[in-house]
């Protein structure tokens, strides 16, 4: 019967020692935009895809955007609950092209809105957190 309550104890501590453990275990979530993306534009010149590494802290959005053949650009923005606006700037022999961005955070997707993206067209974007 003494054994018994003995085992009984152990049990007991054992579960609150696991139960300790797994509650102080820190979680790790992403902090909003915060992480590596793959953009996909959309626009009448065909679909271009990048890669994009976002950096929110706050309202504020930074990071850049690797556009491929060795161009990565900063990224500019904030972020409004789960509205985001970004510009890159895209060097260019004429004059520096601005390329704005606004879109939705929902989950692991970023859906962009229409607009304008200087000579790539005009069209919509789409990103996924890789």
């Amino acid at each position: 019967m003494m054994w018994r309550r003995a085992i009984s104890a152990t049990a007991g501590m054992l579960v609150a020692a696991v139960v300790l453990v797994v509650g102080h275990t820190p979680v790790r979530a992403q902090a909003g935009v915060t992480g590596d993306w793959e953009i996909e534009l959309t626009t009448q010149t065909g679909v271009t895809t990048w890669q994009a590494r976002f950096e929110q802290e706050a309202d504020q959005l930074g990071g850049e955007i690797d556009l491929g053949d060795n161009e990565v650009l900063a990224v500019d923005g904030t972020v409004d609950g789960s509205m985001l606006k970004f510009v890159i700037i895209v060097p260019d022999l004429d004059g520096d092209q601005p390329i704005n961005f606004e879109g939705e955070l929902a989950g692991d997707t970023i859906t962009g809105a229409e607009g304008k993206f200087s000579w790539y067209g005009t069209g919509a974007w789409v990103a996924s957190r890789q």
